[in-house]
Order: structure tokens, then sequence, then C-alpha cells
């Protein structure tokens, strides 16, 4: 600083000033500094800024699970598209973005900490209560389900993504839609759920629900699929409350001799490599979890450096993405879907 202060025949305190935007400066004393440090690659010290304001410019993010024994969450292209764009909202902000367990069993984050993003809470999610407990400012990406009203959470509209994708489903030539979900621990399963049960109510049809249990994978997806596809009233379509579980029913459908889409139709929440690039391709429900990832970042900048935050809550809208899993050919047992 005093090497730009020198060049720019400025105080120290003008070039702190300038930099930070504070002080009563003429803008043209401002951008007289900024060129002169763009000039000299001056760098701010992230050290120097963390002694002066307290602050240790260091962010949290962990994934909650019911049960993190036995959930990878690097192998869910939600969480990775999540964490990247959290990842480089939080450099462009100045901050680190670190990745902390979710474990009841261990300290919230063994760092020391200015905010946290807790993803997907669970019911009593320790990781939350921890933050909360050592009054760590918290954004949720999905929202809490114990208390939805009193947290700031960046969320998809899960009920209306789910009728939008009932709907296409009905209009591929579905009459017995089930659905195969996770446990309704988190608020998107919940939500989904709900707006399933109300979907079957209005369509006057009996709701068919597998649960595949806390694991979440493929192997989970195909044992709740099997259950349903093996008795006499099987369903002709199924939606999955995860890719991973969609692409397990696709597994149990080939396994029992069933052509998809021509026997049953298939479609997953969230959009993936995986889903897209499936044998057939799935249908999914798009979440832009770039957006939340981006979008809580933004927020929780906000509410640790005390700016006010215009949207406590945040909806990133989603998209159905049609693909060959219910895309009936004409002169199968479904009508094509145009």
């Amino acid at each position: 600083m005093k090497e730009v202060a020198e060049a720019a025949g400025v105080s120290v305190t003008t070039v702190s000033d300038a930099l930070n935007g504070k002080g009563r400066l003429p803008q043209t004393t401002r951008d007289h500094v900024r060129t002169i440090a763009n000039r000299l690659g001056y760098q701010p010290s992230i050290v120097a800024r963390s002694l002066a304001s307290g602050k240790t410019r260091n962010l949290a993010l962990t994934v909650s699970t019911a049960d993190a024994s036995t959930f990878a969450f690097g192998a869910v292209d939600y969480f990775v598209q999540l964490m990247s764009s959290a990842t480089i909202k939080a450099l462009e902000h100045g901050y680190s973005l670190i990745l902390s367990h979710s474990d009841a069993d261990r300290d919230a984050s063994p760092l020391p900490l200015d905010g946290a993003i807790v993803v997907d809470p669970v019911l009593d999610d320790p990781a939350l209560a921890e933050f909360r407990r050592q009054k760590i400012p918290v954004v949720t990406a999905g929202r809490d389900p114990a208390s939805e009203n009193a947290s700031f959470s960046v969320d998809n509209d899960h009920a209306a993504g789910t009728e939008r994708m009932l709907d296409h489903l009905a209009r591929a030539g579905a009459q017995r839609i089930a659905l195969v979900s996770g446990p309704p621990v988190h608020s998107y399963i919940v939500d989904a759920l709900q707006a399933y049960e109300g979907w079957c109510v209005r369509r006057k049809v009996a709701p068919t629900v597998s649960f595949a249990g806390y694991s979440l994978t493929e192997a989970a997806g195909y044992a709740a699929a099997s259950d349903l596809l093996s008795g006499p009233d099987r369903p002709d379509a199924i939606y999955a409350t995860l890719d991973r579980l969609a692409l397990g029913v696709s597994m149990a459908a080939k396994t029992q001799g069933l052509a998809v889409p021509d026997d049953l139709l298939i479609a997953g929440l969230s959009d993936s490599r995986a889903g897209r690039q499936a044998s057939p391709s799935l249908t999914a429900l798009a979440l832009d979890p770039s957006e939340i990832g981006k979008r809580a970042v933004e927020m929780l900048a906000a509410l640790v450096e005390n700016r006010p935050v215009a949207e406590p809550h945040v909806t990133v809208a989603t998209k159905v993405i049609p693909r060959a899993s219910t895309r009936r050919r004409l002169g199968s047992r479904g009508k094509r879907l145009h």
C-alpha cells in the first residue's frame, strides 16, 4: 500500500479508503488510485483483512443425510454442481469454502467460521443445530423441515415440479403412476410426497409409494422398484425422488423383462450425466443446482457482512426435461409424446 501511495502521490490512508470504498474521496481520486494499484499488481492481504475485521473469511458447506455412512454425495451430480458453483461464488466474494462433516458425532467444523450452508437439512439436523448454537449465520439449500420460516433458504418449488412431472407422464400415456421415494426426512421429499398424493386424489387414482430406505443408491432404487413391478397391478410409470433411484428402477425393469418406455415410463428428480447417458436416457426434473449454490453464497455473504437480505427465501425454477425413458414409439402401449 505504501508503494501504491508513493506512485499515486497520495497518503496510505487515501489508498486504503479508495480501495475499500470508504471515506469522502472524489471519484477521480478513487479511479486514479485503483489504476495505479492495478498497474503495480496490488492484491489486498486476506490475512490482514481478517485481522482488521475480526472475520475468518471461511464459510462451511455441509450436505446432510439421514445415514451418512451409506451415502457418498460426491457421486451425485446435484451436489457436485452445487458445491462447484458455491466455491466459485465464495471466492468472488473473498471467502474460502470448506466442505464440512454433517455427522452427529463430529463438530460442525473444526475451523473458525463466518457462516455456513447446510444442503438438504434433515429433521433435527445436528450440524444445523450446532451452527445455530454457535450463533454462526446459516443459509440452507433446501428448507429446514423443523423450522421452515425461521431460517434463510434457497430452494426449488418441489410440489409444483412434481405435479408437472406427473402431468408429463400422464400425457405420455401413463395411467398408474407410482412413486419411489427416499425417507421423508428432507423437505424436498416431503413436498414430493404431498404433491404426488394430492395429484392422485384429484385424478381419483390410488397412490402407490415404495420407500427405498436411507442409502439412496441405484441398489436401493432397484429393490424398491422390484417390489412394485413384481405384483399383478404393476404401475406403467414410476417417478423417483433421486436420479440414482430412477437408474435403479430402470435396472429392475430390465431384469423383469419390461421395455422402457413401451412397458414402463421412468423419470427422476434432478438431472445428471448418468441419467443423460443411460440407455434409454432418463427424463428428469432439472433443479439448477449451480444457481442454488450461487444464490446461497450470495445470501450468506450478505448475512455475514450485515447487509440487508432482500429475499430470505429464494425459489429457483425447475424444468421437466423429456428424454427417451418417457417417449413411447408409435404403435406402442401408450400415446407418443410430441
